[in-house]
C-alpha cells in the first residue's frame, strides 16, 4: 500500500472524500456519530463549536438542531472518549469498564470527605427533583489553582458522578448540562451488561479500524495502556491470525500498519478527487498527532493553551485538507453581531502559497464555512492579498 493510497484509505473511512457515505438529516447525523464512535465536545466557540463542526465536515445539510434531536431521542449519549464527547447509545454498555474504574479512583478531584458528602447530596436531589444543572446548587464558590477549575463542590460532584455512571446529562439549554439519573435516561432496550476484556479490546480494533482504514498498533491503543494494552495486542494477534486484520507496509515506513481485509480488497488505485475541507482542531481524522506526522506529514499542534509570545502560529488554527494533503491552517472568528466571518490569519504548506487553483477553492471553502457559522458576509482580505 502506497503512502498515497493510505491517505485516501483513512479520508474514505472517515467520511471526508466528499463521496457523502453517512446521508443527510438526522439519520445521516446518526450515521456518521456510529461510524466514527465518537464526536468530541470543545467549548472554545470563536467558531461553531467542535461537535458540530465535526460533523458538518461530513453531514452536507448538517445543523447543530440535528444533534439536539438525536439527543432528545437517546440515539446519543454524552460520556467519556479520551475527552468529553458525543457518543453513540448503541455502544453504551462500552463505556460500563470506564465508569466501573471510576468508582475505585475520582477522576479530575482529590478524594475527600466534603466531596463525598456533596455527591451524595447532589445525587438526591436529582433523585427527588428531576433534572438538575450546576447552577442550581447555590454555594459558595471552590478557588482552585490552574487553568481548569469547577468552581463550587456541586459541579465538582456532578462531574464525578457523571464519569461514574451515576447520572447522564439528559439534556442542554446553551452550553449547560442538565444531569439526570442514569435509570431515567437511558432506553429501557439498552444493553447494560459490562464488556469482557476480550469484548472490549475487539469492539477498539474494529471500531478504529472502520473509522480510520488504516492504522498502527500504537493508535489501536490509543490512551490505553497496562493490562489493557496488552489485551488489545493479544487480540490484535488473534484478527490477524483469523484473516479478519491484515498487516501491510505503507509507503518506506519499517512499523506496520493493519486493515481490515475488505478495505485492503477495495484499494484506490489513483488519488480521489477531493474538495477543500476547512477541518476542526478536534476532527477524528487528526486527532492523534502522530498518526498526522507520519501518514500525512503534517505537523499540527493546537496552540490556544501555548502562551500568546510562543506560537508559530494562531490562538484556534484550523487545518485545511486539500486533496490527499494538508494545504494551509488559517484562523477565523465568526464576528456573529455583524454577521461576519473574518479570516484572521492564513498560513500556507510549502509550494501552496502560488497555487491559484487551491486558492479558489479556499475561498468557496470559507464561504460555506461562512454560512455554517451563520454569518452572511466573509471578509477573506487575507486571501485576497496574494
Amino acid at each position: 500500500m502506497n503512502l498515497s493510497q493510505a491517505r485516501i484509505v483513512a479520508l474514505r473511512a472517515q467520511g471526508l472524500n466528499g463521496a457523502k457515505i453517512f446521508g443527510t438529516g438526522t439519520t445521516g447525523t446518526l450515521n456518521a456519530i456510529e461510524h466514527l464512535g465518537y464526536v468530541q465536545i470543545d467549548t472554545i466557540a470563536v467558531v461553531e463549536r467542535a461537535h458540530h463542526h465535526i460533523l458538518w465536515s461530513r453531514v452536507p445539510d448538517y445543523a447543530p438542531e440535528l444533534l439536539r434531536q438525536l439527543h432528545g431521542e437517546r440515539r446519543v449519549f454524552e460520556y467519556w472518549s479520551h475527552a468529553a464527547a458525543v457518543l453513540p447509545m448503541r455502544d453504551f454498555r462500552q463505556s460500563l469498564p470506564l465508569m466501573r474504574s471510576f468508582r475505585r479512583k475520582f477522576h479530575w478531584s482529590d478524594e475527600s470527605p466534603e466531596l463525598r458528602c456533596a455527591m451524595r447530596r447532589v445525587l438526591a436531589r436529582i433523585r427527588g427533583d428531576g433534572p438538575l444543572k450546576a447552577r442550581d446548587f447555590e454555594t459558595k464558590q471552590v478557588r482552585e489553582p490552574g487553568w481548569w477549575t469547577f468552581g463550587k463542590i456541586e459541579k465538582r460532584a456532578l462531574h464525578e458522578l457523571w464519569m461514574r455512571g451515576d447520572v447522564m446529562v439528559a439534556g442542554r439549554e446553551g452550553f449547560q448540562k442538565s444531569y439526570d439519573l442514569t435509570e431515567r435516561v437511558l432506553p429501557a432496550d439498552i444493553d447494560r451488561s459490562i464488556p469482557s476484556e476480550t469484548e472490549a479490546a475487539d469492539f477498539l480494533i474494529e471500531r478504529t479500524l472502520e473509522a480510520h482504514g488504516v492504522a498502527r498498533e500504537p493508535e489501536l491503543r490509543y490512551l490505553r495502556d497496562g493490562a489493557v494494552a496488552a489485551t488489545i495486542r493479544k487480540r490484535l494477534a488473534h484478527a490477524v491470525r483469523k484473516g479478519r486484520v491484515v498487516p501491510v507496509q505503507v509507503g518506506d515506513f519499517d512499523k506496520p500498519a493493519y486493515t481490515l481485509v475488505e478495505t485492503l480488497n477495495d484499494l484506490p488505485e489513483n488519488v480521489e478527487s477531493i474538495e477543500v475541507r476547512i477541518l476542526s482542531p478536534f476532527d477524528n481524522l487528526i486527532i492523534q498527532r502522530e498518526r498526522l506526522r507520519w501518514l500525512f506529514q503534517f505537523d499540527y499542534q493546537l496552540e490556544c493553551y501555548v502562551p500568546a509570545p510562543k506560537r508559530r502560529y494562531g490562538h484556534f488554527v484550523l487545518p485545511v485538507l486539500s486533496g490527499d494533503r494538508f494545504a494551509a491552517r488559517l484562523e477565523a472568528k465568526a464576528l456573529r453581531e455583524r454577521s461576519t466571518l473574518l479570516l484572521t490569519g492564513l498560513w500556507f504548506e510549502p509550494g501552496r502559497e502560488g497555487d491559484r487553483k487551491f486558492r479558489k477553492a479556499l475561498r468557496a471553502a470559507l464561504e460555506s464555512f461562512a454560512t455554517f457559522n451563520r454569518c452572511n458576509e466573509l471578509d477573506d482580505t487575507l486571501l485576497s492579498r496574494g
